[in-house]
Protein backbone atom coordinates (compact mmCIF):
# COMPACT_ATOMS: atom_id res chain seq x y z
CA UNK A 1 0.00 0.00 0.00
CA UNK A 2 1.50 3.34 -0.59
CA UNK A 3 1.33 6.12 2.02
CA UNK A 4 1.22 9.71 1.12
CA UNK A 5 1.31 12.30 4.38
CA UNK A 6 1.64 16.06 4.25
CA UNK A 7 2.75 17.98 6.72
CA UNK A 8 3.11 21.65 7.46
CA UNK A 9 4.73 23.21 10.37
CA UNK A 10 4.56 27.10 10.50
CA UNK A 11 7.01 27.90 13.09
CA UNK A 12 9.61 25.98 11.33
CA UNK A 13 8.39 27.31 8.12
CA UNK A 14 8.76 23.30 6.61
CA UNK A 15 5.97 21.74 4.54
CA UNK A 16 6.54 18.04 3.67
CA UNK A 17 5.30 15.49 1.51
CA UNK A 18 6.31 11.83 2.71
CA UNK A 19 5.59 8.89 0.42
CA UNK A 20 5.89 5.17 1.54
CA UNK A 21 5.18 1.55 -0.13
CA UNK A 22 4.03 -0.25 -3.42
CA UNK A 23 0.95 -0.15 -4.30
CA UNK A 24 1.12 -3.46 -5.78
CA UNK A 25 -1.64 -3.57 -8.34
CA UNK A 26 0.12 -5.28 -10.96
CA UNK A 27 3.51 -6.35 -11.30
CA UNK A 28 6.58 -3.99 -11.45
CA UNK A 29 6.12 -1.96 -14.83
CA UNK A 30 2.22 -2.01 -15.17
CA UNK A 31 1.22 -0.81 -12.26
CA UNK A 32 -0.65 2.61 -13.34
CA UNK A 33 -1.62 3.44 -9.37
CA UNK A 34 2.17 3.48 -8.31
CA UNK A 35 3.12 5.33 -11.88
CA UNK A 36 0.74 7.96 -10.94
CA UNK A 37 1.54 8.16 -7.02
CA UNK A 38 5.21 8.40 -8.59
CA UNK A 39 4.66 10.82 -10.85
CA UNK A 40 2.94 13.13 -8.26
CA UNK A 41 5.99 12.93 -6.33
CA UNK A 42 8.55 14.11 -8.91
CA UNK A 43 6.07 16.86 -10.33
CA UNK A 44 6.28 17.96 -6.16
CA UNK A 45 9.82 17.43 -6.40
CA UNK A 46 10.81 19.21 -9.80
CA UNK A 47 8.68 22.40 -8.42
CA UNK A 48 10.13 22.79 -4.97
CA UNK A 49 13.47 22.55 -7.51
CA UNK A 50 12.69 25.41 -9.18
CA UNK A 51 11.19 27.10 -6.33
CA UNK A 52 15.20 26.53 -4.87
CA UNK A 53 16.07 27.75 -7.78
CA UNK A 54 14.74 30.77 -8.15
CA UNK A 55 15.88 31.90 -4.93
CA UNK A 56 11.79 31.32 -3.09
CA UNK A 57 13.39 28.62 -0.57
CA UNK A 58 15.32 29.22 2.66
CA UNK A 59 17.61 26.77 1.95
CA UNK A 60 17.52 23.96 -0.21
CA UNK A 61 14.77 22.02 -0.37
CA UNK A 62 15.00 17.93 1.29
CA UNK A 63 14.40 15.71 -1.93
CA UNK A 64 15.23 12.10 -1.05
CA UNK A 65 13.46 10.35 -3.91
CA UNK A 66 13.39 6.37 -4.06
CA UNK A 67 11.45 3.51 -4.83
CA UNK A 68 8.77 3.17 -2.27
CA UNK A 69 10.45 5.68 -0.51
CA UNK A 70 10.11 9.99 -0.80
CA UNK A 71 10.71 12.60 1.53
CA UNK A 72 10.66 16.33 0.10
CA UNK A 73 10.48 19.07 2.26
CA UNK A 74 10.79 22.74 1.68
CA UNK A 75 11.35 25.66 3.86
CA UNK A 76 10.26 28.65 1.75
CA UNK A 77 10.43 32.01 2.29
CA UNK A 78 7.89 34.19 4.12
CA UNK A 79 6.85 35.77 1.08
CA UNK A 80 6.46 32.50 -0.93
CA UNK A 81 5.18 30.20 2.07
CA UNK A 82 1.71 30.47 0.17
CA UNK A 83 3.08 29.40 -3.66
CA UNK A 84 4.78 26.56 -1.53
CA UNK A 85 2.02 25.25 0.16
CA UNK A 86 -0.49 25.79 -3.25
CA UNK A 87 1.94 24.01 -5.02
CA UNK A 88 1.71 20.83 -1.85
CA UNK A 89 -1.89 21.33 -2.20
CA UNK A 90 -2.50 20.44 -5.89
CA UNK A 91 -0.21 17.64 -4.97
CA UNK A 92 -2.48 16.57 -2.41
CA UNK A 93 -5.61 16.82 -4.41
CA UNK A 94 -3.95 14.39 -6.90
CA UNK A 95 -3.66 12.15 -4.02
CA UNK A 96 -6.81 12.13 -2.79
CA UNK A 97 -8.27 11.71 -6.14
CA UNK A 98 -5.94 8.70 -6.46
CA UNK A 99 -6.99 7.65 -2.65
CA UNK A 100 -10.39 7.54 -3.09
CA UNK A 101 -10.52 5.71 -6.32
CA UNK A 102 -7.83 2.91 -5.32
CA UNK A 103 -8.22 3.12 -1.43
CA UNK A 104 -7.05 -0.79 -1.43
CA UNK A 105 -3.73 0.87 -2.40
CA UNK A 106 -3.40 4.38 -1.41
CA UNK A 107 -3.97 5.81 1.78
CA UNK A 108 -4.00 9.42 2.22
CA UNK A 109 -3.21 11.91 5.34
CA UNK A 110 -3.68 15.02 4.24
CA UNK A 111 -2.78 18.31 5.47
CA UNK A 112 -4.10 18.82 9.18
CA UNK A 113 -5.02 14.86 10.11
CA UNK A 114 -1.58 14.21 11.61
CA UNK A 115 -0.23 17.59 13.24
Amino acid sequence: MIRAEFMADRSSGAITLKVTGHAMANEKGKDLVCAIASGYVYQAAQAVQFMYEDKELRKKPRLDLASGDAVIVAKPKDDHYVDALHLFFVVQAGFYALANNYPQYVELKPFGAAE
